[in-house]
């Protein structure tokens, strides 16, 4: 496997450079409890960090269902926090209203590759969904972003960015 090229890129450049993104994936996924629940290593990506009171991780081999786990993440969340989990298809069902059968998530800005029914989020740490339709010829596709409650994505939501050349005047009383 080639890994990275000694070549320098620079703008003067002719040749464009194509990179293929493959998913590596591992079968030795360890078991993720919220709470003492069994959930799918996807909530990780939406669960507030700062409702996470502390995470124990545990190396030995188990089964669970005849699944073999190697490991154990147990996440344990402050004692105020009750996460509100549901698959993205349910979440498609529930919120958004699209005559595409086909959808494309994203979680701030990351495409979703996995299994939308087995992919679950955390309703509590949402900000939006955006949805973008798109139709030419006979494609027809959905694509719908999740904005988590980020920092960041909270910050970037009350910017209110203003274009022209027109004056403006703001007064504050």
């Amino acid at each position: 496997m080639k890994i990275a090229e000694n070549a320098i890129n620079t703008e003067n450049d002719t040749i464009i450079k194509i990179v293929y993104v493959n998913e590596i994936k591992s079968n030795k996924k360890a078991a993720i409890f919220i709470n003492e629940l069994l959930v799918n290593e996807t909530i990780l990506k939406t669960i507030n960090p700062n409702d996470i009171e502390s995470v124990n991780v545990e190396k030995n081999d188990f089964e669970i269902e005849n699944i073999k786990y190697y490991g154990k993440i147990k996440v344990i969340t402050k004692n105020k926090y009750n996460p509100k989990l549901i698959s993205l298809n349910k979440l498609k069902s529930k919120y958004v209203k699209t005559r595409m059968d086909d959808v494309i998530f994203k979680i701030d800005n990351e495409i979703i590759t996995a299994d939308y029914d087995k992919y679950v989020v955390d309703e509590n740490y949402i900000l939006k969904l955006v949805v973008e339709n798109y139709e030419k010829e006979k494609l027809k596709i959905s694509f719908i972003t999740i904005i988590t409650k980020t920092e960041d994505n909270i910050k970037k939501s009350k910017e209110i960015i203003l274009r022209g050349s027109d004056e403006i005047n703001i007064n504050n009383k």
